[in-house]
């Protein structure tokens, strides 16, 4: 019977691999427009890598995911800026870019290096009430703000909306966990997951999207799966916390 750190090592190498052949034959058929952008589908593609590096370590508790975070963060941001989701460009700009050095040295003080876990926790009763609660009320915050942008912009579409804010909430509000290193953080990273999924595929049959839509959509699916393993692996950390 496979033992649970080869069954770990070889699921980071199908994840890896599998994440590096889809971005490639997706580069690949955008690259074969006309109206191709050759240097923003590249860039998007080594953005995308990047941060399945990032999430995989993450989900291993690995410290080095806040570096490859950073550069996945700052590539992101760079092909938000002509899709019209300003709610998810402003979290990775002004909330993501920080965290990724406020992870880092947080994760640090719990004992995390490169070829030591992080030492992680799990919230009490009493500590996901108060995250319940602060994430309905960031919720109601994000989606005024993002009604006000988009009726400015005379553009108000609600199920965008309100993808869009739940993505922004879950994102403010795991990144404070992951942050604190709690297990609990990948409950909400698969609710993110899950909504910018479904995000993108919006943005994708509105006509928005352009050619790096499809690889956003292809990297959050394989997040997804890798998030439902860093699940099972937190709990096993935080059991031994």
């Amino acid at each position: 019977m496979m033992n649970e750190k080869t069954f770990n090592k070889i699921f980071n190498v199908v994840l890896l691999v599998g994440m590096t052949a889809c971005v490639t034959i997706a580069c690949i058929l955008n690259l074969q427009k006309p109206d191709a952008r050759v240097a923003l589908t590249l860039l998007s593609a080594v953005g995308a890598l990047m941060g399945v590096i990032s999430v995989v370590l993450s989900a291993n508790g690995n410290i080095l995911t806040f570096v490859f975070g950073l550069v996945d963060v700052l590539i992101y941001s760079y092909t938000l800026l002509d899709q019209n989701v300003p709610m998810t460009l402003g979290l990775h700009l002004f909330y993501f870019l920080p965290m990724e050095f406020i992870g880092y040295f947080g994760w640090k003080k719990r004992g995390a290096t490169a070829k030591q876990a992080v030492k992680a926790r799990r919230l009490t009763p009493k500590g996901w009430l108060k995250v319940l609660g602060l994430f309905v009320l960031v919720y109601a915050a994000v989606l005024a703000l993002a009604w006000l942008i988009a009726h400015f912009q005379g553009n108000v579409v609600w199920a965008k909306m309100a993808f869009d804010s739940a993505v922004t909430t879950a994102n403010i509000v795991a990144l404070v966990l992951m942050a604190k290193a709690y297990m609990d953080q990948w409950y909400l990273w698969t609710l993110v997951n899950i909504t910018s999924i479904i995000l993108w595929i919006i943005v994708l049959g509105s006509g928005e999207g352009s050619e790096y839509t499809v690889v956003q959509l292809i990297k959050y699916s394989f997040y997804l799966l890798n998030g439902l393993n860093a699940i099972r692996i937190w709990l096993k950390l935080s059991a031994e916390a």
